[in-house]
C-alpha cells in the first residue's frame, strides 16, 4: 500500500504488532471466507446494526436485499483496491460525498464499524484471531477517516443537497414522465448546481423523506439551474411511481450533488450507444453535449424496448427525439429493437467487421454484459466501454 494512504499502525493498539502487508493479507483472506456466505453475512450485519442502533433504522429505507448487495459490492471493491491508490482514494471519497445527504457523523461511522467487526468475527469462525481484528479495525478505520475528511472538506463548498421545484411535468409514455426542476440557491452556500451530461443525482420527494433514488440527467447544464429527468414508474410504485403519477408543477424535491462519469472516450474515432428504456435519457444528454461541442464523430444508437407482441413494431418513447438530434448531428444513425431481437441486432451492429472504438451501455445487467462481450470480441478496448447499470 502506498505510504500516502496506509493502514497507520496508530489506528489501533493491536495493529502496532503487524506490518501493512500482513494486515492487508489478513483482510483479503478473511473476506474470501465471508464472501462464500454473502447473503447470510450481509443480512446478519444489518440485523446486528439495527438491533444495537435502532434509532439509525430510519436512514435505511430502501429494499433490504438491494442494500445488502450494495454493501458487499462496496466492501469487496474497497478491499480489492486497498493497495492501488489511484482507484482506492477516488472511490472512497465518492462514498464520503454520496453519504453526506444522510447527515452522517462520527457516531454513525463508529456504530457501522462495530457491526462490521461483529459480522467478520461471526463468519470467519475458527479463523478469527487477534490479527483479524487488528486488520479490520485498521482497514475500516482508514476508510471511515477518508470518507469523513472528504465530507468535511465538501461541507464549506456546497450543501449536501439542494431544494428544487418542479417547473414542468409531462408523460412521454404511459409509465414514463419528463420532469423538469429548477434547483434553488442554498442561502448559506450560494452557487450554481453543476452537472455534466451522462451523470446522475439522488432525488428525494417531500412526501417520502429520507428515501433517495438515483436518476440520470436527460439534459445538459445550461447554467440556469434547470435539470430534466426521465423517470419510469417502477412495478411496485415507490418514489418513481410517485414522481411519475403523483407529482405536478410546484411540488418540491431535494436533489443531491451530481455523480458519475458516463461518457464517450474522447479520442475514439467511432462511437456506439446501447440503451434500454429510460437509459436513453442520459444517452440523449450525451448526444446533445456532442452537438453543442461540434463533435460529429460517427455515432450509432441502439434503443432497446420491451416487446409488444408478435409482429408488433418496436416503439421507443425517445426514438423520435433522438432522430431529431440525428438530423442536427449529421453522422448519427438510430436503431430501435425489441428485447427479443437484441442479441441478433447487437451481433450485427457490433460485429468484428465494424469495430467501434468507444461505447456507452445503459440498462439492466443482462444487456450490459451481452453487449460488452460483443464489443470486446469486436476489438473495442475495455477502457473505452462506459456503462451505467439500471438494475
Amino acid at each position: 500500500m502506498s505510504d500516502a494512504v496506509a493502514m497507520d499502525a496508530q489506528t489501533t493498539a493491536g495493529a502496532q504488532e503487524y506490518g501493512q502487508p500482513e494486515l492487508l493479507s489478513e483482510i483479503r483472506a478473511s473476506w474470501a471466507l465471508i464472501e462464500r456466505q454473502a447473503p447470510e453475512a450481509s443480512a446478519y450485519f444489518y440485523e446486528h446494526f439495527f438491533t444495537h442502533n435502532p434509532r439509525y433504522r430510519k436512514l435505511f429505507t430502501g429494499d433490504p436485499v438491494a442494500q445488502q448487495r450494495r454493501l458487499f459490492q462496496a466492501v469487496g471493491r474497497v478491499i480489492a483496491d486497498f493497495d492501488d491508490l489511484d482507484d482506492f482514494l477516488p472511490y472512497v471519497r465518492r462514498l464520503g460525498l454520496r453519504h453526506r445527504k444522510f447527515g452522517l457523523r462520527a457516531a454513525h461511522y463508529q456504530a457501522f464499524g462495530e457491526s462490521i467487526l461483529a459480522t467478520v468475527e461471526r463468519y470467519t469462525g475458527p479463523s478469527w484471531s487477534d490479527l483479524t481484528r487488528a486488520a479490520w479495525e485498521a482497514g475500516y478505520g482508514l476508510v471511515a477517516a477518508v470518507m469523513q475528511e472528504t465530507a468535511a472538506e465538501a461541507e464549506s463548498q456546497a450543501p449536501p443537497y439542494w431544494e428544487a421545484e418542479v417547473v414542468a411535468h409531462e408523460l412521454l409514455a404511459e409509465d414514463v414522465a419528463r420532469i423538469e426542476v429548477r434547483v434553488l440557491q442554498d442561502p448559506d452556500r450560494p452557487g450554481p448546481y453543476n452537472y455534466k451530461a451522462g451523470q446522475y443525482a439522488s432525488v428525494e420527494a417531500a412526501s417520502q423523506p429520507r428515501v433517495w433514488r438515483d436518476y440520470s440527467f436527460a439534459s445538459v447544464d445550461t447554467g440556469e439551474n434547470r435539470i430534466v429527468f426521465h423517470i419510469q414508474s417502477g412495478r411496485s410504485g415507490g418514489v418513481s411511481g410517485l414522481l411519475v403519477h403523483e407529482t405536478s408543477e410546484g411540488d418540491r424535491l431535494r436533489v443531491a450533488a451530481a455523480e458519475g462519469e458516463l461518457g464517450f472516450a474522447p479520442h475514439a474515432q467511432t462511437l456506439v450507444a446501447v440503451a434500454h428504456g429510460t437509459g436513453a435519457a442520459p444517452v440523449s444528454g450525451l448526444i446533445e453535449s456532442l452537438i453543442a461541442a461540434g463533435d460529429r464523430r460517427p455515432l450509432s444508437v441502439l434503443l432497446v424496448t420491451p416487446d409488444h407482441g408478435p409482429g408488433s413494431p418496436a416503439v421507443h418513447y425517445l426514438a423520435k427525439h433522438i432522430e431529431e438530434q440525428a438530423a442536427r448531428h449529421g453522422a448519427l444513425e438510430v436503431h430501435v429493437v425489441g428485447e427479443s431481437s437484441l442479441a441478433e441486432t447487437a451481433r450485427v451492429l457490433l460485429a468484428p467487421e465494424r469495430p467501434w472504438q468507444a461505447a456507452v451501455l445503459v440498462g439492466p445487467s443482462v444487456l450490459i454484459d451481452h453487449c460488452r462481450a460483443e464489443l470486446l470480441a469486436a476489438g473495442t478496448p475495455a477502457d473505452a466501454i462506459a456503462t451505467d447499470q439500471f438494475d
